[in-house]
């Protein structure tokens, strides 16, 4: 019965991150509020506040089960392997680009646009 239980919280989860992110960076950085770089219960509650089916004792299981350290704390890379595959559809994961800025081309891109200026 508990497992049913997690099992439907976990698919509810998925599915809202799936339609409310693009990617697994912007997701995990929207949730984690206080900015210390892992998501605990409070993060997740108050992301899920709106849904009424939300129990206290099978989020918090859910987050212990993901959780590699199990100390009630998810960081980035145990939240990307848990919903990594659902925010990021296979068919669009490889053709995504959600990288910032390549700061070593842009460096090299002013350092050659300077020697062109000089010559």
């Amino acid at each position: 019965m508990i497992e049913a239980r997690l099992k439907d919280l976990e698919q509810m989860m998925k599915h809202k991150m799936a339609n409310a992110f693009e990617s697994v960076r912007k997701a995990f950085l929207h949730l984690d509020t206080d900015q210390d770089g892992f998501l605990d219960l409070e993060n997740f509650l108050a992301y899920f506040s709106n849904e009424k089916n939300i129990n206290y004792n099978d989020l918090k299981k859910l987050i212990t089960d993901k959780d590699s350290k199990k100390n009630g704390k998810i960081n980035y890379n145990d939240f990307s392997r848990w919903m990594g595959n659902a925010i990021h559809q296979s068919e669009g994961f490889y053709f995504r680009h959600d990288s910032k800025v390549n700061p070593q081309y842009e460096r090299n891109k002013v350092t050659m646009l300077k020697k062109n200026a000089e010559a």
